[in-house]
């Protein structure tokens, strides 16, 4: 197929042509033309599947390539290449349009030091092809370059002897985040291991390792490096596969069909598509096809065959849930056998049962040997993660187990061979203390695992909220295929009492859809003709159809599960004390445990040998680096899943940390004090004009504003239903209004101080209305023609009915309020009046709400900002931490630190609340830590023998070691009944 356009006139949108890779059939070219067609200013958009590329009319060329990678396709400019476009357009001037700009892109690079390295750099990048603009900082350790390859120049920098990848740009998947699994990770030493190992690999800029779902989030430098460089810590490690889109489906038939039936599918689908791949996989059917499966079924229906479709993958969810519980039933196992071996040993020696070491060497060897093989099966994880260790000169909580009960068992067996080698140890040996610590370790894992997964039961509470299955309308019938085999433009029916399967645009019917997921809001609200509408929410009570718009990973759900679980990847400041602690923790020990050793054989006046024995594998064994490392990541990710669940999505644990300390809110005044749908409620005419007249012009210059008021006045203006006056040089004025040209007059539209500074003066019965509406809490609009004012609009936004409520709610929690808005002062006035706010700034710009944040932060507040539209991004910005309303714009979501789902202002105090109770949660749990280890060890070195008697057994210092997991574990799983109202 080829590109073909109709020859536009001299003012058609230029053309843009493209290399696409990873095209294969036509419904590659589907989904990328449908991708392409999604840019704004797009026209037409045709792929050529045999050449590989993609023609557009029209679009913004970056916007473009963006949206055909997002569709799964790696896209490139080939105007650069080509001076001309695929079709040259004649115009009016007989030139061809002109090509696109070259594309930009972002390199990091390492190990510069000084303005010569820069000076290096730069010449490197400039002699590759095609480079026609670089920068290079030597503080961001980036270069900006626009033109030539990406992986040439990529590749020019190492050369020069720089380590380089790219950030950002063409062809930039390498600086996506990417998952590694991690395998032999127990503690925060290993944690900070892994951390170090994956920030040295040339191009990383964040790494963040998850000791509970022992994995690791990482930006930037190639994942297999990055693998590499765990493995070679020790560590096992793998690259997470993110699912890739395949024209490849399971059908189950039932019953099994015989041969002859068999070839009759193959034929059937293969007339459709000779390329069509057909095998037998464990009484299953795969296909691979770019026939849409919806008809593959359909026209098997229609031939008597009985089949549905199956997923093609596993949820990894559920890979994750059944890798759990094996991993409980084989700690379990290994807790069972060495409980058994343990106590029956300790019970024979106590009762008396078993013979004096002296006078049966080989009893007691075969005891030992049956230790030996319980501490391989139930300790070997122990072991060799601890030899892995050592392979790297490293030790973390693997060495410390393994080094007490490998001491423990040792030291045993020379008292067998010689029971005069430690003068009383042959009448307590530690045989049953080798075993009975593995036992209480695998059964504190099963403890501590249990109360993990319970952990993540809110992230699967999300994932349970995806519909499996829709009903897709074809040409030929309807029928249910799952929810992963849709494609983009299907169309879908939905029936009352269903959840919405996924993200779509409704083409047919009217409902009502309960969004309660997603807002908290109950009411279920009407939904018609060309309303978006979410997967997960629930349809209540009509039939609908919609037209699918997003898939898998871009849908809203989809979205939300991902923005909670980075936010459990990343670490608050107050976790990275733990971090500092964990890197020497286990050393320190070991320090502790010779040291320990060393006193009771130099100052003991008894049995030196046995008690410096015992001392130094007691303070090895009690001593837990892992409830170190779990107090912060657990408190984490129970508390953003809590918060996810009351619709509050938080980005990144700094903003939890920063929300929890805020002494001050700055509110936006429309669309989040108010309800941000305000309403024309009166028109003041001129002397001389008409109302329709005033609605008229007013709405002719709103038509091309995206301000709120603007939808107003359009509304106000349909009742009369005539067209509205073109007008030409449009200009919209931040906080003052807009401006336009019609027939060389100019008019204007916006508050009292635009008309004034453009040198109008206001009649003075309409100053006097405006300020009596004001106070009100009406919003005055001038209408103005060159010099003559033509009339007055009054437009009002209800407040909200929660958000006095919600305003008094902060001011209890000690936070001060604080309205920002740029409506005339007797307005905002009244709105903070009647929702209880003291203070408030108005008639302001939105440059002016960075000052009022600035001008709090540098009396020592910490400041929160609520907003909801693209001009109050920047104060988003500024402040130390952003609430973005999430019926607000994606530029005011993409800079928040936290969004909310709903629109109640009530959700900002929830929170605070949340994450003022995460906070407290994880100091609990690092109190908790530090305290055990400040008591327990002392106290399992002997300390206190000499006051109180007190020298801790080895088992018993293991069991504590358990607990205090179990008891961090237990106690962040508490806030899963936080509730915040």
């Amino acid at each position: 197929m080829t590109a073909s356009f109709p020859a536009p006139d001299p003012n058609s949108p230029p053309v843009h042509r493209f290399t696409v890779g990873d095209m294969t059939c036509e419904h590659c070219q589907g989904r990328v033309e449908a991708a392409a067609r999604t840019v704004a200013g797009v026209a037409a958009a045709t792929v050529d599947l045999k050449a590989g590329t993609l023609t557009v009319q029209g679009g913004e060329p970056q916007a473009i390539i963006r949206a055909v990678a997002e569709a799964g396709y790696p896209a490139a400019s080939a105007d650069d290449a080509d001076a001309s476009p695929a079709c040259p357009l004649p115009s009016a001037t007989g030139t061809t349009p002109a090509v696109a700009a070259p594309a930009a892109y972002t390199l990091r690079v390492d190990d510069m030091h000084c303005a010569s390295c820069v000076g290096r750099v730069e010449a490197a990048i400039r002699a590759v092809d095609g480079v026609r603009a670089v920068a290079v900082n030597l503080v961001d350790k980036s270069a900006a370059v626009e033109g030539g390859d990406p992986d040439t120049v990529v590749r020019e920098v190492i050369g020069a002897g720089y380590g380089a990848s790219l950030l950002d740009g063409p062809g930039s998947a390498v600086a996506e985040d990417y998952g590694i699994d991690i395998l032999g990770m127990h503690c925060a030493s290993c944690v900070q291991r892994v951390e170090t190992a994956l920030r040295a690999v040339p191009g990383v800029t964040e790494a963040a390792v998850n000791l509970i779902e022992k994995k690791a989030l990482v930006r930037g430098g190639s994942p297999a490096v990055a693998v590499q460089a765990i493995l070679d810590q020790g560590y096992g490690a793998s690259l997470r596969q993110r699912p890739i889109p395949a024209d490849s489906y399971l059908l189950l038939l039932d019953p099994w069909p015989e041969a002859a039936d068999l070839e009759q599918i193959r034929d059937i689908i293969q007339a459709q598509d000779p390329a069509a791949d057909i095998a037998i996989d464990n009484k299953r059917l795969r296909i691979a096809t770019d026939q849409h499966p919806a008809d593959v079924l359909l026209r098997l229906a229609d031939l008597g065959f009985q089949a549905e479709l199956a997923e093609s993958f596993t949820d990894p969810g559920l890979q994750q849930a059944e890798a759990t519980r094996l991993e409980i039933r084989r700690a379990w196992w290994r807790a069972f056998w060495a409980g058994l071996i343990g106590i029956a040993i300790m019970a024979g020696h106590m009762t008396g049962w078993f013979p004096h070491p002296q006078h049966n060497r080989l009893f007691w060897a075969g005891a030992a040997l049956a230790c030996l093989v319980t501490m391989i099966y139930s300790g070997r994880n122990y072991f060799v993660g601890a030899w892995k260790q050592a392979r790297h000169g490293a030790a973390n909580m693997d060495t410390l187990v393994a080094l007490g009960t490998g001491a423990a068992w040792l030291s045993s067996l020379v008292v067998i061979i010689d029971p005069h080698f430690i003068p009383g140890a042959g009448d307590n040996l530690y045989l049953d203390a080798s075993v009975m610590i593995l036992a209480f370790l695998q059964l504190g894992h099963v403890l501590e695992t249990r109360a993990k997964r319970t952990t993540s039961e809110a992230i699967g509470a999300l994932v349970g909220l995806r519909a499996r299955t829709a009903t897709v309308l074809r040409a030929a019938g309807q029928v249910k295929i799952p929810v992963s085999l849709l494609r983009l433009g299907d169309r879908v029916r939905v029936k009352p009492g269903e959840k919405v399967p996924i993200d779509g645009e409704i083409v047919e019917g009217r409902t009502t859809i309960d969004e309660s997921m997603l807002t908290g809001e109950p009411l279920a609200v009407a939904r018609d003709v060309g309303d978006p509408v979410t997967g997960g929410t629930m349809n209540r009570s009509g039939a609908f159809v919609l037209k699918v718009s997003r898939l898998g990973e871009d849908t809203t759900l989809a979205r939300i599960i991902r923005m909670v679980k980075t936010a459990q990847m990343s670490k608050p400041p107050i976790g990275r004390l733990a971090d500092r602690i964990a890197g020497v923790f286990v050393p320190v020990v070991i320090a502790i445990s010779l040291l320990s050793f060393a006193a009771w054989l130099g100052f003991a006046t008894e049995l030196r040998l046995a008690h410096a024995l015992t001392a130094a594998i007691a303070v090895l064994v009690i001593a837990c680096p892992c409830a170190l490392g779990l107090a912060t990541p657990i408190a984490i990710m129970v508390g953003t899943s809590r918060a996810a669940q009351c619709n509050v999505l938080i980005r990144n644990s700094d903003a939890l940390q920063t929300a929890a300390t805020l002494t001050h809110v700055v509110v936006d005044k429309t669309g989040t004090l108010t309800e941000g749908r305000p309403t024309v409620t009166g028109v003041f005419p001129a002397t001389g004009g008409n109302r329709r007249e005033v609605l008229r012009w007013a709405a002719s210059l709103e038509g091309g504003s995206e301000h709120p008021l603007a939808e107003a006045v359009l509304n106000a203006y349909l009742e009369y239903g005539e067209a509205l006056v073109r007008l030409d040089d449009f200009a919209a004025i931040p906080g003052r209004g807009v401006r336009a040209e019609h027939d060389g007059t100019t008019y204007l539209l916006g508050n009292h101080h635009f008309l004034i500074e453009e040198g109008l003066e206001l009649p003075a019965a309409l100053s006097a209305e405006a300020d009596r509406q004001a106070a009100q809490g009406g919003t005055p609009v001038w209408l103005a023609r060159s010099l003559e004012v033509m009339g007055l609009l009054i437009l009002k936004d209800p407040v909200r009915q929660d958000s006095a409520a919600a305003v008094k709610r902060l001011q209890h929690m000690g936070i001060a309020v604080v309205m920002c808005s740029g409506d005339a002062r007797a307005t905002a006035e009244a709105v903070a009046r009647e929702v209880g706010i003291g203070e408030a700034h108005s008639e302001i710009l939105p440059e002016q709400k960075l000052e009022v944040i600035r001008n709090l932060q540098l009396q020592g507040a910490k400041v929160g900002m609520v907003g909801d539209g693209v001009n109050d991004a920047p104060a988003l910005a500024q402040a130390d931490t952003g609430f973005a309303i999430g019926s607000g714009t994606d530029v005011a979501i993409e800079h928040a630190d936290i969004t909310l789902t709903g629109d109640s202002l009530l959700l900002v105090a929830d929170a605070i609340a949340i994450s003022a109770a995460t906070i407290r949660n994880i100091k609990q749990n690092l109190f908790g830590a530090f305290i055990y280890n400040v008591i327990g060890i002392p106290l399992a070195a002997g300390l206190f023998y000499p006051f109180t008697g007190w020298l801790l057994e080895p088992m018993y210092a293991s069991a504590a070691m358990a607990l205090s997991s179990v008891t961090v574990v237990t106690n962040a799983n508490r806030l899963r009944f936080f509730h915040p109202r």
